[in-house]
């Protein structure tokens, strides 16, 4: 295209250079300037001032499910030429990027496909210049195409007439005059599929039984078909509850030679039709790995695979596949993944993950920081659904109950209750500690030590002269035993052993140490 060449929109954002670009003087002799704007969201290449550059290639996207093209522009004349896209990924052919067709309306019950794959038309959707879509009704027999069942899209313009499906006599009781009759179809025997055009695709050696559906009482409808391989069995329907309605025609043992349109023609001159082709279809073979496990051996038309992982694995894809008349599988094949836990970042500050692994069956470990109790499960597991066993733990700060004073006696008030804080306990004159007078708040939340009694006591009886007593305390609580030892050369006078009576008294006086007698 030359710089007064009208530019078009390509499909799914691929857009013309701007015809500022297609305009710019010439670099030398027949060559053409660098190209410097962008096509398909992409910046171009740029050539070397001094390189006398004719083509430039690059990658362009067209269509509703984003087909990679090769794309490129020329130099001609001093100006650059294009683009110009490949008909097909990877292909040698190239064509002018022609203006894309849109579907903004379907009518209602029918069905659109793409290469295979079913369409939901909206305004943004593109198709490119050469696209083939395919319609047919959402229940063909119970409704009847009325237009072409392909369209093709020569530059932004459909050919063709665009199909509608209309309601047949099946929505109204079977009763009504203007109506085309309904059709009905069932597969006694082998496979029968719909394909995206609405042709009832058989394997051969099926057998069908393909059914017009009309009120006996109103008449007989008759077949007609356009295969001239062989003639066809009809009839009303043998059951009693289906010959009152039922005109049916029989095709046994299907073979390629009866494909061909069956049109069944009511009485009232409506008729209706469906598409047989006969033909042979297998999908290519699918295989698993030591991973993907697939269930399923046929790939005839209309077979299923279904796919599945061993634990530690999840599925990415459909589990099912089914083999279509295009002699493709209705899918991708799916793959196993590892199955991973998504990483652990505590938000609380006294959590600490000690070691984590995201894998199934792998396991994270929490602690707390000291001071800190751990609230939940310590150790999480990673799931096969690729979730932790159980929630985030928590750390809750480790605060000791308040100490009580003991009877007869006082408790120091620490500033908190928090681990490593001490409580000391002391009593009233006349009485004496009997257990641990200090006391530490533990990583538990407990005191080191109960708190301990204040019991009555004796006051220190003195030291004698030349000895000592043992142990030696300010004051003994009831029961306590004081021994007395002398220096060597001295004996004690008395008892050695005192004992603080409930009188708050000993036992007996202070033993004196005197000499000891040669």
């Amino acid at each position: 295209m030359m710089a007064d060449t009208v530019c078009w929109e390509a499909a799914l954002a691929l857009f013309c250079l701007l015809a500022a670009l297609l305009q710019q003087g010439c670099r030398g002799e027949g060559g053409c300037p660098p190209p410097t704007h962008t096509f398909n969201f992409s910046v171009l290449p740029v050539a070397d001032p001094t390189d006398q550059v004719q083509e430039l290639m690059f990658m362009g996207v067209v269509g509703p499910f984003d087909e990679k093209r090769v794309c490129k522009i020329k130099c001609i004349s001093g100006r650059w030429v294009g683009p110009l896209c490949s008909l097909e990924h990877d292909s040698g052919r190239f064509q002018s990027v022609f203006r894309p067709c849109h579907v903004h309306n379907v009518p209602k019950h029918t069905v659109l496909t793409y290469k295979h794959l079913q369409i939901t038309p909206s305004p943004e959707l593109e198709f490119p210049h050469g696209a083939v879509i395919a319609a047919r009704c959402e229940r063909p027999g119970k409704y009847k195409l009325l237009g072409d069942s392909r369209l093709t899209c020569t530059n932004a313009k459909w050919t063709g007439r665009f199909p509608v499906c209309i309601h047949t006599n099946y929505f109204s009781n079977y009763s009504a005059d203007d109506s085309p009759p309904a059709l009905d179809w069932s597969v006694a025997g082998g496979e029968g599929v719909l394909d995206v055009g609405g042709s009832l695709v058989l394997l051969p050696g099926s057998i069908l039984h393909l059914d017009c559906l009309y009120p006996r009482v109103h008449g007989n409808p008759t077949w007609g078909w356009t295969s001239n391989y062989r003639q066809y069995p009809t009839g009303w329907a043998i059951s009693r509850v289906e010959r009152e309605l039922r005109y049916r025609l029989s095709l046994y043992y299907a073979k390629v030679d009866d494909t061909g349109t069956f049109t069944c023609t009511a009485p009232t001159g409506h008729d209706n039709f469906l598409h047989i082709l006969v033909k042979g279809v297998s999908c290519p073979p699918v295989s698993g790995d030591e991973v993907l496990q697939v269930h399923g051996d046929s790939v005839t038309l209309g077979a299923a695979l279904t796919f599945s992982c061993p634990d530690g694995f999840y599925l990415e894809g459909v589990a099912k596949l089914t083999c279509l008349p295009s002699g493709e599988w209705s899918g991708p094949v799916a793959q196993c993944l590892v199955v991973r836990c998504p990483l652990l970042a505590p938000d609380d500050p006294h959590l600490q993950l000690q070691a984590a692994n995201t894998t199934y069956m792998g396991a994270a470990v929490f602690t707390c920081l000291p001071g800190f109790r751990l609230l939940g499960h310590s150790i999480l597991h990673c799931t096969a659904n690729a979730t932790w066993s159980h929630p985030l733990p928590t750390c809750q700060e480790v605060v000791c109950e308040a100490a009580g004073a003991p009877e007869h006696g006082r408790v120091t008030r620490p500033s908190s209750r928090r681990v490593g804080e001490a409580v000391t306990f002391t009593c009233l004159p006349g009485y004496v500690v009997h257990g641990h007078a200090l006391a530490f708040c533990t990583h538990d939340g407990t005191w080191s030590h109960p708190t301990p009694s204040c019991v009555e006591s004796c006051p220190h009886p003195g030291e004698p002269q030349h000895g000592r007593v043992s142990p030696r305390r300010s004051r003994y609580h009831v029961g306590a035993t004081l021994l007395v030892t002398c220096r060597p050369g001295y004996r004690p006078a008395g008892p050695d052993r005192l004992s603080c009576l409930h009188t708050r008294r000993w036992s007996a006086p202070l033993t004196r140490c005197v000499p000891s007698i040669g």
